[in-house]
């Protein structure tokens, strides 16, 4: 149904598949003043950073191949210059993946040659051990991760002016790599992003479906803390074009999302979508979540950045 909505009434059901800090967490800055315009932020500077880029969807806006990337970017972050074996390579990433179980050791190899025909990473042999090729990514898609980093800064500003991430930027150029870093750190220990929502799963499971719900559920919502719902209207066709996925695939999502009670009514060629109450609440504590996170490892960031330039974080 459109109307009001309370973006607290699920909240019972999406704390019981966390943990009780995590949620804590969540809660704290889904309850910022200006939360919703973070969220309309992050739509606002993602969508244009995707749209029309089929390399970039491809390798980024689902769910696992997301995360993939992140790994390849803290392998190579995180390289020891003295260390032949450590660094972005086929073997490491496939190590990682596999133990997270986040991709099979082919589908981890077909990824990172997509990003090689994309032009993003190229091959660069070790003057330690020559037997070892490195992956390294390329200055043209490492302005795309800092750009990336620096959407995300100005998304966790809007719903946190204080924070003042976007300056702290600008006067530390490393703190984008630092927060990746901290980020993959907290994934690796076994932070799970989207397993509290399988709502959010849902559609980020699949080509384009993140960038469709979150254009949809920003579409629809209207006000910041008596928030209305309206239906949405898109064309399927150019929208499809333009995030990456195919307006047949779209089509089957949105009703397989009717059959799970994500949509109230079934959608006729992408009009009238209309996302359930509980779908919209679990998109909003996810990015909650998400955002959340992201300014939790900023400021671990921070303070790295801070060691590492004699920065009193007091002082900041």
């Amino acid at each position: 149904m459109t109307g009001f909505l309370d973006i607290r009434q699920h909240d019972t059901l999406f704390a019981s598949r966390t943990t009780a800090d995590d949620w804590a967490r969540i809660v704290a800055f889904r309850d910022l003043p200006q939360f919703m315009d973070g969220v309309r932020r992050h739509e606002g500077v993602m969508q244009p950073f995707f749209a029309h880029k089929f390399i970039l969807n491809k390798i980024v806006t689902e769910v696992w191949r997301f995360q993939i990337l992140v790994f390849a970017l803290y392998l190579h972050d995180t390289r020891n210059p003295h260390d032949p074996r450590s660094g972005l390579t086929v073997a490491n990433l496939q190590k990682i993946c596999t133990a997270l179980n986040l991709a099979s050791p082919g589908r981890v190899y077909a990824f990172l040659n997509i990003l090689k025909i994309g032009g993003y990473l190229v091959g660069v042999r070790s003057t330690i051990d020559s037997r070892v090729n490195y992956l390294e990514p390329t200055p043209a898609f490492m302005a795309i991760v800092e750009e990336w980093n620096d959407n995300i800064f100005a998304s966790i500003d809007a719903a946190h002016p204080e924070a003042g991430f976007v300056a702290l930027r600008a006067k530390h150029p490393e703190l984008g790599r630092h927060m990746r870093t901290s980020g993959a750190e907290g994934l690796l220990e076994g932070w799970l992003p989207l397993d509290p929502f399988p709502e959010v799963f849902h559609f980020a499971a699949v080509d384009g479906g993140w960038l469709l719900m979150e254009h949809v559920v920003i579409n629809a919502i209207q006000g910041n803390t008596d928030i209305n719902l309206s239906s949405t209207a898109i064309s399927m066709r150019s929208t499809a074009k333009q995030f990456g996925g195919s307006r047949s695939n779209f089509m089957r999502l949105l009703e397989s999302g009717y059959e799970l009670g994500l949509l109230d009514m079934l959608p006729h060629a992408g009009c009238g979508i209309v996302f359930s109450n509980r779908m919209t609440c679990a998109f909003l504590a996810f990015m909650a979540s998400f955002l959340g996170y992201f300014e939790m490892h900023t400021r671990i960031a921070l303070e790295r950045v801070g060691a590492g330039q004699g920065v009193k974080m007091g002082g900041v």
